[in-house]
């Protein structure tokens, strides 16, 4: 029977090397954020139908036929329908 054999290796860094890389990488996940913000800042959290339809790309009449059918995450306060984007997002991944 063959056996897997994991190599490993250590690296020493320098405290200086290993303080200057922690910022680099800070400061990489810190401009991911941001941008991903930025991306998303045009879109509310809640969305009224007409602004989640034209957010999801699809007709009001195709929204409202999810609506109907209970397929797409939605609240109804009084007469009015709210959509969480990150809901919206979720119910996307699995279409």
């Amino acid at each position: 029977m063959k056996e897997d054999k994991k190599m490993q290796a250590e690296i020493k860094l320098s405290p200086e090397l290993e303080g200057a890389l922690k910022v680099a990488i800070q400061d990489a996940a810190k401009k991911i954020v941001n941008d991903y913000k930025k991306t998303n800042s045009k879109w509310p959290e809640y969305m009224n139908k007409g602004t989640a339809a034209k957010y999801l790309g699809i007709s009001n009449n195709t929204l409202n036929e999810w609506i109907s059918s209970d397929s797409v995450p939605f609240k109804k306060i009084g007469r009015s329908y709210r959509f969480n984007r990150n809901d919206l997002d979720k119910f996307m991944a699995t279409k």
